[in-house]
């Protein structure tokens, strides 16, 4: 333990300054945090045990390509995909990885400041919200020429998005054409060594997922892409990797040094690839590869302590989601429903986390009107905006977490026990859900209007960026499904609709009454506040895509609202032509 503090302890320097008024959470001195990327010893233990400990070394984890015939694969990967692909064959990427390195811009057609200026704004925008690596290591790295050609390409597509250039998308995905390309080959090339580059899993963290320009990418590319490039494949290759030491990768990097802060950064992507999966099996309600760790005393969890970190509550919280996922999607859910008492120990683990594991300076505040009281924006430093921007992230994963039980429950209904448990249980679910998207528009509202510039001269200062445009894979996504949820509500209300199971008695009484004038406006009004926060991320080229569905799921709720007006309702506002 005393040498994992003593690494902490070496960490770069607070990131959250005295500067912050005390306002934020009504406490006096904030000196006791520390940097919000840091984590704590209890945490570094409890991933290590996860990702390395609890594994039987001689157990190989199957990768995505196995699921395909052998032959198939073999031809992907081997001497064939060069015959198959004379154009753009893997061996002639590798040949020209070494040479481009020192100019890696250069084979995309791009400009040294522009380039530069995108590896700078990943760090100084991208990645404020969901860190992968240390931007000191990266630049000591890059500067000696040991880094990884993926990971360089990966960090400068997701940074371009924050700079002003000409062609930005065009130009975007000619870098994560390049990432495929060079990470494709890193991963070919490390089967023969058994151990992936620290480096190509960080290049692959940050691209996972990513949707490519098909028309312009080889058959060959667009293929390995899909088996190699996806969430589960970055699972597996983290949890085959138990990169116990770094000599693999001294071998790798054919420099004598290792990597820069190689023992931190491997506990740092620990960290993302549990937060990630946790969340993302939650939301597809699909089990995790990633083991419980599980001992003779049930599943492994942290013990309680106080912490200032931001990256210590995100791990609490994605163990409390996972908790979510094992108790509520089960066969037995499945096929009986979900019973009463594991929704309320669910809400008590959720109500444990927010009252002792996140941190205070991070924790929701309430005014007597039970609201949720905004947080301050100060940006006049890239310290000051990541306290309201890290306070968003835990809210709406919190958030999502009560929307997901309410999921649960709507799927698989409620067991009945005891005498009225179950209704009891279902208002209560109701309950939750429309406080948790209450809170949800309100931190939608405060991120829109606030903004982020970066604090160097790499980037335009002209251009700020809102905070959902930040964290569009948290907040701008989380704001989107709740955008969808409150249309599906409201058009429960007009009588359009399937009610779900967790609100079906109570719409025995929209049956006897009539919906008011205030109750279909509020439903209008909260879906249109959600879908602008949707749209402030204009950062990034998805996020047409994302407005486009939730266009065609308002266009449902305006046509239900106006059949509703047909009826002869009066006393509703016309709905806005869109």
């Amino acid at each position: 333990m005393d040498r994992l503090e003593q690494q902490l302890e070496s960490r770069s320097g607070p990131l959250i300054d005295e500067a912050i008024p005390s306002s934020v959470d009504e406490t006096p001195d904030f000196s006791f945090v520390g940097t919000p990327f840091g984590l704590s010893p209890e945490s570094i233990l409890f991933l290590d045990q996860i990702f390395m400990g609890g594994c039987d070394p001689s157990f190989e984890y199957p990768e995505p390509g196995l699921l395909m015939d052998g032959n198939a694969r073999l031809s992907l990967v081997g001497d064939e995909a060069a015959q198959n692909s004379p154009n753009e064959p893997l061996r002639d990427a590798a040949a020209s990885s070494s040479a481009s390195f020192h100019k890696p811009w250069s084979c995309r057609d791009l400009d040294e400041a522009t380039f530069n200026a995108a590896l700078h704004a990943y760090f100084d925008l991208a990645a404020v919200h969901l860190p992968v690596l240390m931007e000191d290591a990266f630049w000591e790295d890059y500067h000696a020429g040991r880094c990884s050609l993926a990971l360089v390409y990966a960090i400068a597509c997701r940074g371009i998005s924050f700079i002003d250039t000409a062609d930005k998308w065009d130009k975007q995905q000619r870098l994560a054409s390049s990432f495929r390309e060079s990470f494709l080959e890193a991963r070919h090339i490390s089967e023969g060594k058994g151990v992936m580059r620290l480096d190509d899993l960080e290049a692959l963290a940050v691209m996972v997922n990513w949707i490519y320009d098909e028309k312009q990418s080889s058959p060959l590319h667009s293929q390995l892409g899909k088996l190699f490039l996806t969430h589960e494949a970055l699972v597996l290759a983290t949890l085959q990797s138990q990169m116990s030491n770094g000599d693999a990768l001294e071998e790798q990097s054919g420099s004598t040094a290792p990597l820069a802060r190689l023992e931190e950064r491997r506990q740092l992507l620990f960290w993302h690839v549990y937060g990630l999966d946790a969340f993302h099996c939650l939301d597809h309600k699909t089990m995790s590869r990633i083991p419980d760790g599980e001992d003779s005393q049930g599943p492994r969890t942290l013990p309680r302590h106080d912490s200032g970190s931001y990256l210590d509550a995100v791990l609490r919280l994605a163990i409390v989601a996972r908790e979510i996922l094992t108790t509520l999607v089960t066969v037995s859910t499945k096929r009986n429903g979900v019973r009463p008492r594991d929704v309320m120990h669910l809400y008590e683990r959720l109500n444990r986390w927010q009252e002792d594991d996140c941190p205070a300076h991070l924790r929701k505040r309430r005014g007597d009107d039970g609201r949720l009281m905004p947080f301050a924006i100060d940006a006049s430093s890239k310290a000051a905006f990541l306290l309201p921007l890290h306070c968003s992230i835990l809210w709406l994963l919190q958030i999502n977490c009560y929307m997901q039980i309410e999921d649960c429950v709507s799927r698989y209904g409620l067991q009945h026990g005891a005498p009225f448990e179950a209704e009891i249980t279902a208002l209560h679910v109701d309950l939750e859900a429309l406080r948790a998207v209450h809170d949800g528009m309100e931190i939608s509202q405060w991120m829109s209007q606030h903004s982020a510039t970066s604090n160097r001269g790499v980037v335009a200062q002209t251009h700020s960026f809102s905070l959902v445009d930040l964290a569009p894979s948290i907040a701008r996504n989380i704001c989107a499904g709740l955008c969808f949820w409150i249309c599906e509500r409201g058009k429960q209300a007009l009588g359009h609709g399937s009610p779900s199971a967790t609100i079906a008695r109570s719409q025995r009484r929209l049956k006897e009454a009539q919906p008011a004038k205030q109750d279909v406006n509020d439903y209008r009004k909260a879906a249109r506040q959600l879908r602008s926060a949707v749209a402030t991320a204009t950062s990034h080229r998805d996020t047409e895509q994302v407005l486009d569905r939730l266009d065609k799921q308002t266009a449902l709720f305006e046509a239900a609202l106006k059949s509703y007006l047909a009826l002869g309702e009066e006393g509703v506002d016309e709905p806005a032509q869109t």
